[in-house]
């Protein structure tokens, strides 16, 4: 019954006085009753021909003994459902007000497009950070593009989805792609971090190079984004030289730099020399900043028992107009 009247109403129905579904065994009471005295009220009257009346009026005979009672039955089924009180209820899921900020900040430099990840490093980077998005749904995620310039290509937000179509439109080239800025890169993502309120702020650096561009150097960088509470896990993507044939003759990654920007920061460096690697660092990086928080439910319920009622009423009118207006009885 609760289901037939979930499908009657909509989704996401419940009842506020479901122990008022026990008055239920009432109407059906009621109508056995209704039948049991219309037999003992019947009367056997021998007339002429009585055959003949009996099939011209047995249609209308059935409707004046059953459909009164039947009505009056399915009223009081209404109101007992109505008594029950069916409400709509919406529940909302509110974000946490204190979670983490995060900037994912990727090198676009045309080195990204070396093959010794599968099946470059560019995108091994951006399905690696498609994923790690994936498993922060209750933090606010953003991203920086850099190459010769960087570039903020989506603020800090919640529309994970929003942001999952920006982390898959990048590509070498959106960006002077000759040159890697990561001083600037470092400035850019600092900046849209620094008024953040958020418990734990911190940047998310992945390259595969050296900083060879830019206006602002990544060590001082470092140290304004370390002033403001950001931390820095700073991963260098490329194979050692000469691991596949896909590597550089020479190591391509300033390990140092890289190094003294995550320990200002308070952050960690990472290396990674293949997908899988990557992979693991994100993991071991998402498991480091993990968002505790109590999920703030909001319910709001909507009566629907008055549909029920107008529909009784309807039926309850209808039942009374048939009974003495079409329905009469001549005994």
């Amino acid at each position: 019954m609760i289901h037939s009247l979930a499908a009657l109403l909509g989704e996401n129905i419940s009842l506020r006085y479901p122990w008022a579904l026990v008055l239920l065994i009432l109407p059906f009471l009621f109508f056995i009753f209704k039948l049991a005295q219309k037999g003992s009220d019947a009367r056997q009257i021998n007339y002429p021909l009585v055959h003949l009346q009996l099939k011209q009026g047995s249609m209308r005979l059935l409707l004046t003994q059953w459909l009164p009672a039947f009505l009056y039955t399915v009223v009081l089924i209404l109101l007992i459902l109505a008594l029950a009180r069916p409400v709509k209820v919406d529940r909302t899921q509110l974000p946490p007000t204190e979670g983490i900020d995060i900037i994912l900040l990727m090198d676009a430099s045309a080195s990204m497009q070396q093959k010794d990840f599968e099946p470059n490093r560019f995108i091994a980077s951006q399905m690696t950070a498609k994923r790690f998005v994936e498993k922060r749904p209750t933090d606010r995620i953003g991203l920086v593009v850099f190459a010769k310039q960087a570039m903020l290509q989506a603020p800090l937000t919640l529309d994970h989805e929003a942001l999952q179509a920006y982390i898959s439109s990048m590509y070498l080239g959106m960006i002077d792609a000759n040159y890697t800025a990561i001083g600037d890169a470092l400035g850019v993502a600092a900046n849209h971090l620094k008024d953040s309120k958020a418990k734990s702020k911190i940047i998310i650096l992945l390259t595969d190079g050296d900083s060879n561009a830019g206006t602002i150097d990544p060590v001082m960088a470092a140290k304004a984004a370390a002033a403001y509470g950001i931390r820095v896990y700073a991963i260098g993507a490329a194979s050692a030289p000469g691991q596949t044939t896909y590597s550089s003759q020479e190591d391509e990654i300033n390990e140092g730099l890289l190094l003294e920007i995550a320990q200002t920061t308070g952050g960690q460096f990472y290396r990674a020399q293949n997908t899988q690697q990557l992979n693991e660092i994100y993991n071991t990086i998402n498991e480091l900043e993990k968002t505790k928080f109590t999920p703030q439910v909001t319910v709001h319920m909507q009566d629907q028992f008055i549909p029920l009622l107008l529909l009784a009423l309807l039926i309850l009118a209808g039942a009374v107009v048939l009974e003495k207006l079409f329905l009469i009885r001549i005994p």
